[in-house]
């Protein structure tokens, strides 16, 4: 082997396990964006029941007597605060889906343009996109859940904050007065719709990006059947 080719080997073999690698980064990639996504049902359903428990506890404490105000404030206080904590990893699932989403789509888009054959080309775009348009409803309902879990949130902080500073009979009927409960039922339903549409669309994500996915029905037989059923 002349001193030139010794030189180019090594940089042909590094290149391939660059390849490689980024091959399996990919796979790596779309398979934990897969078990994400099917398993945000566990903290969709605890969020959920976290909203029930902060509802009852907020009830529980505007309907509470002098001698039991400070224990229903107590608990009250505890369960705002898990909440915030639940509110806080769907928000996190949210941005993980959409983080991966941006790496995952990106490389699938670089790899596409490297395919030479038309024909594979075309087929992997049409794959692509429909994976995108799950990420794009993905992340859509996500943000949904972020406005409704905010105005949420609002709604629990205020009344923990207006009976910290007057946690009295007065203070727990000035409260129990005002439109907050009604509000906060209100936001609690609109929180938990929300999320079951998280739930439904991080499924179709996964059903995406599943190895039995169904396959993209390409143009040309879109076509066919377009003519097909036009002749009839």
């Amino acid at each position: 082997m002349s001193p030139a080719n010794r030189l180019v080997v090594p940089f042909i073999v590094i290149a391939a396990l660059g390849l490689g690698a980024c091959a399996k980064d990919q796979m790596d990639r779309k398979q934990a964006t897969e078990d994400k996504a099917r398993n945000v049902s566990g903290d969709v359903w605890a969020t959920q029941n976290q909203i029930d428990a902060t509802m009852v506890a907020m009830n529980n404490l505007l309907s509470a007597d002098g001698s039991q105000l400070q224990q229903a404030f107590d608990r009250y206080s505890s369960e705002v605060d898990r909440m915030k904590k639940q509110a806080a990893v769907v928000n996190e699932d949210g941005n993980y889906l959409n983080k991966q989403s941006e790496n995952y789509l990106t490389n699938w888009q670089q790899q596409t343009n490297d395919i030479q054959n038309t024909d594979l080309r075309d087929n992997s775009e049409q794959g692509r996109k429909t994976v995108r348009d799950r990420f794009t409803s993905a992340q859509d309902s996500y943000d949904r859940v972020r406005s409704s879990m905010d105005r949420l949130m609002r709604n629990f902080e205020d009344v923990r904050t207006a009976l910290r500073n007057d946690l009295t009979t007065r203070g727990v009927q000035a409260v129990a007065q005002t439109d907050v409960v009604d509000t906060a039922e209100t936001n609690a339903n609109e929180v938990k719709s929300n999320l079951r549409e998280v739930q439904s669309q991080s499924t179709a994500l996964a059903e995406a990006l599943s190895s039995s996915a169904p396959p993209v029905a390409s143009s040309d037989n879109a076509q066919g059947s377009t003519q097909s059923n036009t002749s009839k």
